[in-house]
């Protein structure tokens, strides 16, 4: 049976990582996060800033991202049409812009120039102007990204969305259809303008938290096509999806669409022990900044040999802006001593089982 060899015995490999984005650079460096989307004086500040601080604070073994924008998930749609709103001390949001089905058919049926749409000139003369501060790096074009067909259909029609696929189930499905080519096409774009092959041979990636709102039964007929459409248009190798908020029901679904690894990031309705055995397939599994700022640090420890016990290919901790002071770096050390510990435990040997008996507090 596909993904046996997964489930959780001694054999699959175990890893872990602390990484941190721009949002918590800029929190580093009293740089507010709205100025970190458009402005490249503030985004150089906050990583030049930024990243002597967070080493001083949390150690060398946090991953440290490139210097770039705060992310944004929504470029592709506002390419189509979503304008951007950017509150204060706050994520990007976006308007709908199709008001029906119909009328975003029609739209998507039509050649988009991504590259000159929305505000995407802007980012590639944002890119120019980091790339020329900071030589020493790689810079990628990166942070405007495109959401899975779910979520991006949610984006386009707002919530609207969810009466179209019970009310126009056919329509809804046809529009889902040109959603998932339009994201293709953003995605292959993206890669062209990084030197990447637009279908790669390696992997794909996916963000679809959208997914979860459609009920289990409705997978196989709203939701997995257009997820199988995208990789079969990205890519001939592992397909990888970030999916939050699933419940148990869904994740038979995953090994059906062949998921090689699965990151379920914030979903309160799972745990490492119902993934195992109910999505049989690789997977991560996160220790939320919520949950780090209620624990103490014994709680993390223990949280870090219980989840590793359970099965994960790898635990991480993102560090975010309500991380970014002394009592939560102690307690990511702490994360980072465990996992590095319940690393060696198993690369000794040790059963996953009795990783809970090895915890040291």
């Amino acid at each position: 049976m596909p993904g046996e060899a997964n489930r959780g015995g001694d054999e699959r490999p175990f890893g872990w990582y602390v990484n941190c984005g721009m949002p918590a650079l800029g929190e580093l460096a009293a740089v507010p996060l709205h100025f970190l989307f458009r402005e490249a004086d503030a985004i150089i500040e906050a990583y030049q800033t930024g990243v002597p601080r967070l080493r001083e604070l949390f150690g060398p073994d946090v991953e440290v991202c490139h210097p770039g924008w705060a992310h944004i998930c929504y470029g592709h749609v506002n390419t189509l049409g979503c304008q951007f709103v950017f509150p204060d001390d706050s994520d990007v949001g976006v308007v709908p812009v199709y008001p029906s089905l119909n009328e975003g058919i029609d739209a998507l049926q039509n050649e988009i120039d991504f590259a000159g749409s929305g505000m995407f000139p802007f980012y590639l003369a944002l890119w120019a102007k980091l790339r020329n501060a900071f030589p020493e790096h790689q810079v990628p074009f990166a942070g405007l990204e495109a959401e899975g067909p779910l979520t991006t259909a949610w984006l386009l029609r707002g919530h609207d969305f969810f009466l179209d696929i019970h009310d126009n189930r056919d329509r809804a499905k046809a529009f889902l259809g040109a959603v998932t080519d339009s994201v293709i096409g953003y995605k292959r774009l993206l890669a062209s303008i990084n030197g990447q092959p637009e279908f790669s041979g390696e992997g794909a990636d996916i963000a679809d938290d959208g997914a979860s709102m459609i009920h289990p039964d409705l997978w196989p007929e709203l939701v997995v096509p257009y997820l199988d459409q995208y990789y079969r248009g990205t890519t001939g190798g592992q397909r990888r999806a970030h999916i939050e908020n699933l419940s148990v029901g869904h994740l038979r679904h995953l090994n059906e669409l062949g998921i090689g690894l699965f990151d379920p990031s914030v979903s309160p309705k799972l745990t490492p022990a119902l993934v195992r055995d109910h999505a049989r397939i690789p997977f991560l599994w996160r220790l939320s900044a919520m949950q780090l700022r209620e624990m103490s640090e014994e709680q993390v420890e223990r949280w870090v040999f219980a989840s590793a016990a359970d099965g994960p290919t790898s635990v991480f901790f993102h560090i975010e802006r309500i991380t970014c002071n002394a009592p939560s770096a102690g307690k990511v050390r702490t994360f980072i001593r465990a996992a590095r510990r319940a690393e060696q435990l198993l690369a000794e040997g040790c059963p996953r089982e009795e990783l809970r008996g090895r915890c040291r507090v």
